[in-house]
C-alpha cells in the first residue's frame, strides 16, 4: 500500500501534471493559483520554456504585477519576441514612450502588432497627428480651446467658462465677483471701512479663483474632448 500511495504521489506531481493543474486554475480566473503552478513546472523542466514564460506574463498581468511581468519577458532569449512583449507590457504600464522604444523597427512577424500599439501609445498620449502614421482615425479632430485665451477672457469674472461653454459656472463666477464689488461699492459711500475692507479681500479672492477657473476650464474641456476623440479612435480600430 505505501508503494501505491508513494507512486501515486509522484504521479500527481510530474511536470505535466502541474502543468495541466496549472491550466485548470488559469481556466477557472485563479491567476495567483496558475502563476504559482507554472513556476513549479518552469522549475522543474525546461520543455515549453517560452510558452510558459509567457503564460507567466499574463497570468502577472492579469494581476497587475507589471514590473515583475517585464522582468520576466527579459527572459526570452529571442531579441525580437523579448522586444516584442517589453513594448507591450510597458504600453499597458501606461509608460507609452518607452513602449515605442522597444517596439520601433520591429520586423516580420511582429512588426503588425508593433505598428498598432505605436499608434495607439501616441493616442493615449493624446498626439494624434503622429497616431494617424499607424492606425486609423476618425475623419474630425478633438475641438481645443486655447489656454492664452482662455486666460485672458478670464480678466473678465466668467469670462474663461463662457469660452469653454460653462455658462452655468460663468454666471455663478460674474455674480459673485460682481456683488463683491458693489458691497465694496456700498460700503466704501457709507464709510463703513471695516466692512469695506472684508468685501474688498473677498471680492479679490473671488476674482483671483475666477481666473484660475478659467485656465482650469479650458483644461478641463481640452481634456474632455481628447477623451471623446481618443474613444472613437479605439471604436474605430477594434
Amino acid at each position: 500500500m505505501l508503494i501505491l500511495f508513494i507512486f501515486i504521489e509522484s504521479e500527481l506531481f510530474t511536470p505535466q501534471k502541474i502543468l495541466q493543474f496549472a491550466e485548470h486554475l488559469y481556466q477557472e480566473k485563479d491567476f495567483s493559483g496558475a502563476l504559482n503552478e507554472y513556476r513549479r513546472y518552469i522549475f522543474l523542466t525546461d520543455t515549453n520554456r517560452d510558452e510558459i514564460t509567457k503564460r507567466i506574463i499574463y497570468c502577472l498581468v492579469k494581476l497587475q504585477r507589471y514590473d515583475e511581468a517585464i522582468k520576466q519577458a527579459r527572459r526570452f532569449k529571442e531579441d525580437a519576441r523579448q522586444r516584442f512583449e517589453l513594448g507591450w507590457l510597458y504600453f499597458l504600464k501606461g509608460d507609452y514612450a518607452v513602449s515605442r522604444r522597444y517596439l520601433e523597427a520591429l520586423e516580420i512577424p511582429y512588426k503588425r502588432e508593433a505598428q498598432q500599439l505605436i499608434g495607439f501609445s501616441y493616442a493615449m498620449d493624446y498626439k494624434f497627428l503622429r497616431a494617424q502614421e499607424y492606425i486609423k482615425l476618425p475623419p474630425y479632430q478633438p475641438k481645443k480651446k486655447s489656454i492664452l485665451i482662455g486666460s485672458f477672457l478670464g480678466l473678465l469674472p466668467g469670462g474663461g467658462h463662457f469660452y469653454c461653454g460653462r455658462f452655468g459656472d460663468g454666471i455663478y463666477s460674474f455674480l459673485t465677483v460682481g456683488l463683491c464689488g458693489l458691497l465694496s461699492y456700498y460700503y466704501h459711500n457709507n464709510n463703513e471701512d471695516m466692512k469695506f475692507g472684508i468685501a474688498v479681500g473677498a471680492g479679490i479672492l473671488f476674482y483671483a479663483g475666477s481666473i484660475y477657473g478659467a485656465v482650469n476650464a479650458v483644461r478641463n474641456y481640452n481634456h474632455y474632448e481628447n477623451e471623446k476623440y481618443l474613444k472613437a479612435v479605439l471604436e474605430l480600430n477594434r
